[in-house]
């Protein structure tokens, strides 16, 4: 497993794995709206990733 910030190209893959984590897409927007935020520090999203797929994501806020 590989623990890695996230990238611009990954955000479409971390709505899915939200989406699917949590049966809804309330988490997932969320996400976009803390990105948007003035507040929002990238270093502090992070993916999982297992033979280079992306399988979880965390946001520290």
């Amino acid at each position: 497993m590989n623990i890695r910030c996230e990238t611009l190209t990954d955000y479409p893959i971390i709505a899915e794995v939200n989406t699917l984590a949590f049966g809804q897409e309330k988490e997932a927007k969320l996400v976009e709206k803390i990105r948007r935020s003035d507040r929002y520090i990238p270093e502090l999203s992070l993916v999982a990733e297992v033979e280079n797929v992306v399988v979880g994501h965390i946001l520290f806020s």
